[in-house]
């Protein structure tokens, strides 16, 4: 097992996630994180779900602490096709 407190996260490489999915049962959490067109998938136990999701939470709480609210307004993208372009106005 991987010890994190020897982990330096400056070292290791990165992928953008853009995005996650995912599902449970009863036994296990799956989840996927998406990258452009790649996809990373996971199954984790409850447990593994429940400290990630807590550490998540708490990460959040500090970068809000330090950067301000997490703006999560769905950004407003306008189609490049637009009605007066079908009507032909």
């Amino acid at each position: 097992m991987i010890d994190p407190k020897k982990v330096n996260m400056n070292d290791l490489p990165k992928k953008f996630c853009d995005g996650a999915i995912g599902s449970f049962g009863k036994e296990f959490f799956a989840v996927a994180l998406t990258s452009g067109n790649t996809l990373d998938s996971f199954a984790l136990t409850p447990q593994n779900m429940k400290s990630i999701s807590v550490w998540l939470s708490e990460q959040v709480n500090k970068y809000e602490d330090q950067f301000g609210k997490i703006d999560m307004t769905p950004p407003t993208i306008q189609s490049p096709v637009q009605i007066s372009n079908i009507k032909g106005e």
